[in-house]
Parts: structure tokens; sequence; C-alpha cells
């Protein structure tokens, strides 16, 4: 009895262990293993830290997101944002937000005075003309 209980649990941790090597390497995109286009693309919330910009991912809805969806989002770097767009074909279907996530609320910066900075992460994270 002991030794088929043991082979059951060593058999659940091997299962476990190939569910885990299965993850998607997509970690700033929910439901990230989608197949195709996502039907309303993919938002990218981008501000910055430090000099630098991050951002995280998630896809789009017709909402504004909540303070909490934003602030849970997996920060990544611009770079890292761009490796995961186009590893997922999606550099033809996301659109930049800037935001500033300093305070106790998300404010979003979308006034004229950001839109060239948008213009310019949009091509830091390779959306295709």
């Amino acid at each position: 009895m002991m030794k088929k209980l043991s082979i059951f649990i060593l058999s659940l941790l091997m299962c476990f262990a190939f569910v885990s090597c299965s993850t998607p390497i997509y970690p700033a995109l929910p439901n990230a293993n989608i197949e195709g286009q996502p039907m309303k693309g993919v938002e990218i919330y981008c501000w910055q830290e430090e000099d630098e910009w991050k951002c995280g991912g998630t896809l789009g809805t017709n909402r504004l997101k909540f303070d909490e969806e934003i602030r849970s989002l997996q920060v990544v770097t611009i770079p890292q944002m761009k490796r995961i767009l186009e590893q997922k074909g999606l550099t033809s279907c996301f659109v930049v937000t800037i935001i500033d996530i300093s305070g106790d609320e998300v404010v979003y910066l979308n006034g004229e005075e950001y839109h060239e900075e948008s213009a310019r992460l949009m091509l830091l994270l390779g959306a295709e003309e």
C-alpha cells in the first residue's frame, strides 16, 4: 500500500513539473497563451521609474482599468515587452498608454504633450508601421 502511494505521489510531482515547464514566456500579458491576435488588441501601460521606462500589458477592453488592475500588472522593461510582443506576433495590435503611478491614484497622461513620447514608445516596442 505504501509503495503504491509513493508511486502515485511521485507521478503527481512529475506531472506538476511538466506543467510548470510549459508556463508561457509572456509574463506581462494575462492569458498570454491565446492563439492569434486578441479581438480588442493589447494595452501596454508605460511609466517612468527612476529615469527608466517600465511597462505592463493586458488584453484590450472598452474601459479604463482600475488602479488595482494596473498596479497588479507584472512589470517589465521596454526591451522585455518588445520581445514578448514579437514572440506572440502582437506588434500590429497594441496601443501605448502613458501613466503616472507615483501617487496614490493612477493618472492617465494622454494629453497632447505626451503624443510624441507615446509614438516613440510605440516604435521602441516594435510597432509595425
